[in-house]
C-alpha cells in the first residue's frame, strides 16, 4: 500500500484527498500546505469550493488521526516513509514541486496541466526521467466513466469509424481559489489552460496531434488570457472534431460537461447537466452503456497507485501525452490571437 503526501489543500487538493480516502490500496500519511489549519479541515471534511461536488467519505485505507501536517514542503519530502507525493498546487508551482519531489526520489502524481509551457514539461520529464520515479499528469477525463466508455465505442468500432466529435466545457468563473491566483492568466494560463485543456487533452486521448488548428475566442472576460474559445481540430481523412468551454459565465451558472459523437452507424452522446450518456444505434434501441462504478478522480488515483506497486510506467496519460496537451492549447491560444489557424 504505497504511502501519500499531498501537497496542496485547496479545491482540487481536497478532491483528490476525498479519491485516496475511498482506496483501500492508498495510506494518505502527510498534507503539505502554507495554511496547515485549511489543511486540517480538508481531511475534516470542511473545506468547499471549486464548480462540482466533492464526495465525502470515510478514510478505508488510512487513519486521519495519523496524518502529519507540514506547512513546509522540503521537510515533508525529508519523510522517508512517502513513497508518492501528490500535487495539488496552482499551476505556476508545478514544475519546482515535480522536480524537488522526484530529486527526493518520490513517485509523482501532478494535477494538471503539466505546466505552463512546454519547456517546463521538459525540464519536469527530464528531472523524473534521471530520477527514475513513476510520474503522471492527472488527466482526469481520460479516467471518467463517460469519456472511457466513449473510448471503448470508437475502439471497438460497435457504431463504425467515428465522423465527427463535439466537446463542450463550460464552468462559472473561478473565484475560490487562494489569492485568485487561477484569475492570473500568467499563473494559470486562464481558462485555456486550466479548464479547456480536459477536452484538447482528451482529443488528442482519442485522435492524436492534429495537423492544425483554427480557434476563436473571448480574451479578457475575467483574466487577461483567453477565457473562452472553440477550436476546431484538423485531422487528414480523420473525424471532424470541435472543442468549446470556457470560464466566462455567472457566479450561478451551473458548470456542465458534455460531448456529442456521430458515427457511421449511430450516435453517442452525455450531459453532466441534462442528461446520462446514452447510445443510439441505427436500427437498434438506444442504451445506456455500463459505466465505471468510480468517478475520474478516483480511477486515476487508483490507477496511478496500481502502476507504482506493481513497477510499471502508467501509460494510459504518459509525460509526452501531458506535453503535448500543452502545446496544443498553447497552438489554439495563438489561433485566437492571430486570427488565423495555427499548423503544428
Amino acid at each position: 500500500m504505497p504511502k501519500v503526501g499531498i501537497v496542496g489543500s485547496g479545491f482540487i487538493g481536497g478532491v483528490h484527498y476525498g479519491s485516496h480516502s475511498k482506496l483501500a490500496d492508498s495510506q494518505v500519511i502527510a498534507i503539505c500546505d502554507i495554511d496547515v489549519e485549511k489543511a486540517k479541515k480538508t481531511v475534516s471534511g470542511e473545506a468547499s469550493g471549486g464548480n462540482l461536488t466533492v464526495e465525502k467519505s470515510k478514510p478505508v485505507g488510512f487513519d486521519p488521526e495519523k496524518i502529519e501536517y507540514y506547512s513546509d514542503y522540503d521537510k515533508m519530502l525529508k519523510n522517508k516513509d512517502i513513497e508518492v507525493i501528490d500535487v495539488c498546487l496552482p499551476t505556476y508551482m508545478h514544475k519546482e514541486a515535480v522536480i524537488k519531489a522526484a530529486k527526493a526520489g518520490k513517485h509523482v502524481l501532478c494535477e494538471k496541466p503539466m505546466a505552463l509551457d512546454t519547456k517546463d514539461c521538459k525540464e519536469m520529464m527530464k528531472a523524473v526521467k534521471k530520477a527514475g520515479v513513476n510520474f503522471m499528469v492527472a488527466h482526469v477525463i481520460r479516467f471518467w466513466p463517460e469519456y472511457v466508455a466513449l473510448k471503448e465505442l470508437i475502439d471497438s468500432k460497435t457504431l463504425g469509424k467515428l465522423l465527427a466529435l463535439n466537446l463542450q466545457r463550460h464552468s462559472p468563473t473561478p473565484t475560490w481559489t487562494w489569492k485568485n491566483w487561477i484569475l492570473e492568466a500568467k499563473n494559470s494560463g486562464a481558462a485555456a489552460l486550466d479548464l479547456h485543456v480536459h477536452d484538447t487533452d482528451y482529443v488528442l486521448y482519442l485522435c492524436g496531434m492534429p495537423k492544425a488548428v483554427s480557434s476563436v475566442g473571448v480574451k479578457g472576460y475575467a483574466t487577461k488570457g483567453v477565457d473562452h474559445l472553440t477550436t476546431q481540430f484538423f485531422y487528414k481523412n480523420g473525424p471532424k472534431v470541435t472543442a468549446e468551454g470556457g470560464w466566462a459565465y455567472a457566479p450561478k451558472y451551473p458548470f456542465r460537461m458534455a460531448f456529442w459523437a456521430l458515427f457511421e452507424k449511430g450516435a453517442a452522446e452525455f450531459s453532466s447537466l441534462n442528461y446520462p450518456m446514452i447510445v443510439t444505434p441505427y436500427g437498434k434501441e438506444p442504451f445506456k452503456p455500463k459505466l465505471l462504478s468510480s468517478d475520474g478522480y478516483t480511477n486515476e488515483i487508483a490507477y496511478f497507485l496500481k502502476c507504482v506497486k506493481e513497477g510499471k510506467e502508467p501509460s494510459i496519460v504518459t509525460p509526452k501525452d501531458a506535453r503535448d496537451s500543452v502545446e496544443l492549447v498553447l497552438a489554439e491560444v495563438k489561433s485566437v490571437e492571430k486570427g488565423k489557424p495555427v499548423v503544428l
